[in-house]
């Protein structure tokens, strides 16, 4: 009996998996949603990314940086708080992750601005 369960329900994966693989064919949105795209949210993205990109690689004095949270690190460890040091160290690195995801952004959007919105 559990075996037929098995079976019918590997049998509707797979189908389901053709199904999702023949749905792989691009997507096409109309002329007026691209000119919205392009006059809405492309300079909405990429001030959005400059000020994120600004922000972590700004001075010690901006809330955030990649500097700032160096320095509130070393402040930590100087107080002999190791452990609080160790996180502000982490959160570095994921700043360092988050502008390479940044970069990607740009990239996408600056490949989708001169493919659809022309030289604007």
């Amino acid at each position: 009996m559990n075996l037929s369960r098995i079976g019918v329900t590997v049998l509707g994966l797979l189908l389901l998996g053709a199904g999702t693989a023949s749905a792989q064919e691009p997507i096409t949105i109309s002329p007026e949603k691209v000119q919205q795209i392009c006059t809405n949210r492309v300079p909405r993205v990429e001030a959005r990314v400059k000020a994120l990109t600004e922000r972590i690689n700004g001075n010690p004095e901006v809330l955030g940086s990649k500097k700032w949270l160096e320095q509130r690190a070393s402040d930590a460890r100087t107080a002999g708080n190791t452990a609080r040091a160790d996180v502000l160290d982490a959160r570095v690195k994921l700043r360092d992750a988050q502008l390479v995801k940044l970069g990607k952004a740009s990239e996408r959007v600056s490949k989708f601005k001169s493919e659809h919105c022309g030289s604007k």
